[in-house]
C-alpha cells in the first residue's frame, strides 16, 4: 500500500486549528443551531414539596439566560401527548408517589419520555422528581439511573452543607467552585446503573458522601439529576442556579458558558 506525504503547509494549517480552536472535549455534545433559542418545557403540577413557589422560580431563573426559551407547565397531563416533542429539553419539577393522582395514563407518559430521551433531547430530574412515577419504578429507573426508595434514610436535617464538584472537566461544572447551600442532603437514591457524578455532599447522617448531581445516559440522550433544591432558598445560591443553566445548555446541545449566573431576586 503507498502513502502519499501529507504537505507541510497543510501540517501546519491542521495545528493551527487545534491551537486556536482545541482538540474536541470528551464531553462534548453536537453542536445546536447556534442562533437557535432552546425551547424548554417545565413541567409540575404535583409535587410533595412546595411546587407553587419553586416551579415559577426555577422558570424565572432559566429564562433569564438568553439561550433559553422556557413555558413553565402545571398541567402535568401534557407528558400524555406528542407536544412534548416540540421542545429541547424538559424539565421535571413533578412528583407523583404512589399516593398521588396518575397522570391520564402512566404507561403512555412514559413511552414519550423514552422516546424523547432516544432521540437525542435531554431532561432534568429536579430535587424530589426522583420519586416520580413511583408505581412504575420498573420503567423509570432504566431512564435516569436512581430513584427514590422509602425503604432507604430519607436525607440529613435540613441545613447548611458542601457540595463538592467532583468532575471539574466537564462543562456542566468546569467553572463551578464547591460551594455552600441551605438544603436537604438526600441519602434515599437506589440503583446500581453506572452514573457520571458531577457533584456530591457527604451526609452527617451516615457518613458517607451521596451524589448530588450526575448524568446518565439513556438511547442518544441525557437525564440530568440534581436532588437539590428543597425550597426556594436554594434557588438564591449562584452556583446552583448556574449549573441549572449550564445542564439545560449541555442537554440542549448549546455551548455551556464559563461566565455564572446572575441570579434573579426572589420576591
Amino acid at each position: 500500500m503507498t502513502y502519499k506525504k501529507i504537505p507541510t503547509c497543510v501540517l501546519f494549517l491542521l495545528t493551527a486549528i487545534v491551537l486556536v480552536h482545541g482538540l474536541p472535549s470528551a464531553w462534548a455534545q453536537p453542536a445546536a443551531e447556534n442562533n437557535k433559542k432552546l425551547k424548554v418545557l417545565v413541567v409540575t403540577g404535583i409535587e410533595y414539596h412546595a411546587w407553587k413557589e419553586t416551579a415559577p422560580q426555577i422558570a424565572k431563573q432559566l429564562a433569564s439566560c438568553p439561550d433559553l426559551e422556557v413555558v413553565l407547565e402545571p398541567d402535568y397531563n401534557i407528558l400524555c401527548s406528542n407536544r412534548i416533542f416540540d421542545y429541547d429539553v424538559i424539565f421535571f419539577n413533578f412528583c407523583n408517589l404512589r399516593e398521588y393522582e396518575e397522570t391520564r395514563d402512566d404507561d403512555l407518559a412514559i413511552d414519550n419520555i423514552e422516546k424523547f430521551l432516544k432521540s437525542g433531547k435531554g431532561i432534568v430530574i429536579y430535587h424530589f422528581a426522583i420519586g416520580m412515577f413511583e408505581k412504575r419504578t420498573d420503567r423509570v429507573l432504566p431512564l435516569i439511573g436512581r430513584n427514590y426508595d422509602r425503604d432507604l434514610p430519607p436525607h440529613d436535617p435540613f441545613g447548611n452543607f458542601e457540595v463538592t464538584i467532583t468532575d471539574r472537566e466537564h462543562p456542566i461544572v468546569k467553572h463551578i467552585p464547591d460551594f455552600k447551600i441551605d438544603d436537604e442532603l438526600y441519602t434515599c437514591m437506589a440503583g446500581d446503573a453506572p452514573i457520571h457524578v458531577l457533584a456530591e455532599a457527604t451526609s452527617s447522617v451516615v457518613k458517607k458522601p451521596h451524589p448530588m448531581a450526575y448524568l446518565f445516559k439513556y438511547g442518544d440522550g441525557h437525564a440530568f439529576t440534581t436532588v437539590l433544591g428543597h425550597d426556594t432558598l436554594a434557588l438564591k445560591s449562584p452556583e446552583f442556579v448556574t449549573m441549572l443553566r449550564n445542564a439545560v445548555l449541555w442537554l440542549g446541545k448549546k455551548e455551556v458558558p464559563a461566565e455564572p449566573m446572575t441570579v434573579v431576586p426572589l420576591p
